[in-house]
């Protein structure tokens, strides 16, 4: 398999968001979509990239077995919840979904055709996981980011050496001390929230406008403003140290403590589902 720097893997494109900030930093684009309806809406949003070479879909789903047809579960109120597990695309029955059937391709055949890219982002709701077990520990990308805090392990002994666990809202690093940027967006938080009356006051009389300027200014990189949902930067222009296996082990270790002890101590990392308690994607380097 050859490797390729110029080339990005957006692996569960959805709205094709990420798609769009990988080709604005001028990269290829192999995008993989398991649902229909959302591979239509990028047929057009990037007719003209696609046309270019710039852009290629794969209206597959990721699985164990090349050449499989498996059930997948659309979410009809939230496309990026849609998965092969309908517990997940359902929210455990509380949300409304249907069933499509779609064609399936083991990963490691996709790096066999494309080629190693420089970095691979992974989101694709319970099958994270096919795609770091199809990866070759002696041709790896430079980075790589999945939507799983327990592909940790399985990652590090891929050969993965350095890792980032960054919060999808607003893409700050689980790292202690903390980031600079955390602790401001920390305080425009609690402002935010504060019923104090002085506080109240203070949004009246213009911080609410100093308060948007922080939340903007953190999803902003290089005059990009990054769409709620969107999975953000990725390899060395992420906020933060990149840390080693052991380091994070224990700084997450400690981060779950933290919320055990003080719920509102860590508003900038917001409570997601009971396997990804910050709602963050985990991020690894190959030195």
């Amino acid at each position: 398999m050859k490797y390729d720097p110029t080339l990005i893997y957006d692996v569960g494109m959805n709205n094709g968001d990420d798609t769009a900030y990988y080709m604005w930093r001028g990269f290829r684009v192999l995008a993989i979509e398991a649902n229909p309806e959302l591979l239509q809406n990028a047929l057009t949003r990037f007719a003209r990239e696609i046309r270019s070479g710039r852009l290629t879909i794969l209206n597959v789903g990721i699985a164990e077995e090349q050449g499989s047809e498996l059930p997948f579960w659309i979410c009809d109120s939230d496309s990026r919840l849609s998965s092969f597990d309908r517990s997940l695309a359902s929210l455990n029955g509380s949300c409304p979904h249907h069933e499509i059937r779609i064609p399936c391709r083991r990963f490691r055949s996709i790096l066999e055709e494309f080629g190693v890219p420089f970095y691979i982002k992974v989101d694709i709701q319970g099958h994270d996981s096919f795609c770091v077990k199809d990866l070759d520990s002696q041709q790896l990308p430079k980075f790589i980011s999945v939507s799983d805090i327990d592909l940790l392990d399985s990652l590090y002994r891929r050969g993965f050496n350095y890792f980032k666990c960054i919060t999808q809202k607003y893409y700050l690093p689980l790292q202690l001390p903390l980031t600079a940027e955390a602790v401001r967006l920390q305080r425009a938080e609690w402002l935010q929230q504060n019923s104090n009356p002085l506080i109240r006051a203070f949004r009246k009389l213009g911080g609410r406008h100093w308060m948007e300027r922080q939340f903007h200014r953190i999803r902003t990189r290089d005059g990009w403003l990054f769409p709620h949902g969107s999975s953000g930067p990725f390899g060395d222009d992420l906020l933060g140290r990149w840390l080693s296996y052991d380091e994070l082990s224990s700084t997450y270790s400690r981060f779950l403590e933290l919320r055990r002890q003080s719920p509102g101590s860590l508003l900038w990392a917001p409570g997601g589902i009971l396997s990804n308690p910050f709602n963050i994607d985990l991020h690894a380097c190959r030195a």
